[in-house]
């Protein structure tokens, strides 16, 4: 008997080694975690800013929702940088509000008096600022003589640039940017007079040759001058509307454009004739009707080519949500905005992403400076409004535009919808 209990011990201990009598311990699930949605975007976006190029380069950046304006995710956003290109923003607002979306910029033929098919005097060509102006625009004016019986000019072509003043360079504008030559009359594919460099006189060469082709008699030079208060207006010609120019300067970035739309703000806002002075006069006052105390910034041209230009996260973020419920003009702030890989200087970023086709910004580039702000839609279709600004780095902005589609990109697809993680 002793012996069947020593055999059935040893056997149980057997048995027991080959695992048949073993017990599987009880699983546990690991604990499951609710993860705060808008805590995982703002850490996603820090993630981003630990990037190397912050060694040594400064950021700004705010987003904030615009229906409810809560701040969705803020740095640095008071700290003043060159706004760059993203100065086109202000530009644009401005002249949307003070000007209006139908606003055209005119260019006026005149004439002395026509006595039997001849002017007793001279011919006169105005502008008005219209940066889109073309060659076959000024011979259509021309047309406007032979239509009227004119068969010769007595005295001179005389052209008026009075409409803005006579500074053809943006203040702080470096070497490489002074072939602008802004002008109130001007044709951007006609190269300025050799001898006095002046657009509105080769404007006037090309109205005298246009005449001269229609085989009207015109002898006199071409002058700079002023329009009298008697002379007879013989035709005009009008650019398109105010909200299809915004389109043409800021997807492509145009800095003729915005140049020539700032000063015609001045001109129109503060009076004639429109000065770089009294186009940020009329940006200031514009910011000051829609904002009680506007962040501190500094504007002195309307492009952003100027690094005298300064402002921060805070200011354009404000603008933003300010233009999103300005329903008046909205629709047309809104559409001159580069979309995200479809157009403009967005067209081959964030391809292929949350963000494409979805976001639309103002991108900004200096050297050392990368600038984006606008707009994005999130998965709840939530409107959210940002700016970011970034600076002091040197080398080409790639690095600066990968942040910046990082960053659209998150804001593109949040959700406030929360998720688990174990």
């Amino acid at each position: 008997m002793k012996t069947f209990a020593i055999f059935l011990f040893s056997g149980t201990l057997l048995l027991s080694g080959c695992g048949i009598f073993t017990t599987n311990p009880t699983q546990t699930e690991p604990p499951i975690h609710t993860v705060d949605p808008l805590e995982r975007l703002q850490t996603d976006i820090d993630a981003v800013l630990q990037e190397e190029l912050f060694m040594n380069a400064s950021i700004g950046i705010k987003v904030v929702a615009v229906e409810t304006g809560e701040v969705i995710y803020e740095k640095n956003s008071h700290k003043l940088h060159h706004p760059a290109s993203t100065t086109k923003l202000f530009t644009a607002a401005t002249a949307l509000a003070k000007l209006g979306s139908d606003y055209q910029f005119e260019t006026t033929l005149y004439s002395d008096a026509i006595v039997k098919g001849e002017v007793l005097g001279n011919v006169y060509l105005k502008g008005r600022a219209d940066p889109v102006l073309q060659p076959q625009d000024i011979v259509k004016l021309g047309d406007a003589l032979l239509e009227a019986g004119v068969k010769s000019i007595q005295g001179y072509i005389v052209v008026d640039e009075t409409y803005l003043d006579a500074i053809w360079e943006g203040p702080g504008w470096m070497r490489d940017d002074r072939p602008l030559w802004i002008s109130p009359l001007s044709i951007r594919e006609v190269k300025p007079n050799a001898n006095t460099m002046s657009r509105a006189l080769a404007c006037g060469h090309l109205l005298k040759s246009a005449l001269i082709e229609k085989g009207i008699h015109v002898t006199g030079k071409i002058v700079s001058g002023t329009v009298p208060s008697d002379a007879h207006r013989i035709a005009k010609h009008l650019s398109p509307p105010l909200a299809d120019l915004l389109k043409l300067m800021n997807k492509p970035s145009d800095n003729w454009i915005a140049e020539l739309v700032f000063k015609t703000i001045g001109a129109e806002v503060m009076g004639e004739p429109g000065t770089w002075k009294k186009g940020r006069e009329a940006i200031a006052e514009f910011l000051g009707e829609i904002m009680d105390e506007p962040p501190i910034h500094r504007f002195v041209d309307g492009s952003g080519l100027s690094r005298y230009n300064l402002l921060n996260a805070e200011l354009l973020t404000r603008l933003l949500v300010y233009m999103y419920h300005n329903f008046e003009v909205m629709p047309e702030f809104l559409a001159s905005l580069p979309i995200a890989g479809v157009d403009g200087t967005l067209k081959n970023r964030m391809q292929g992403v949350s963000a494409e086709k979805v976001l639309r910004a103002k991108t900004g580039t200096l050297s050392g400076v990368s600038a984006l702000a606008g707009y994005t839609v999130t998965a709840d279709d939530e409107v959210f409004a940002f700016g970011i600004l970034i600076s002091h780095y040197i080398g080409p902005a790639r690095s600066a535009r990968s942040i910046q589609d990082k960053i659209g990109n998150y804001l593109t697809g949040f959700s406030r919808n929360f998720s688990m993680e174990r």
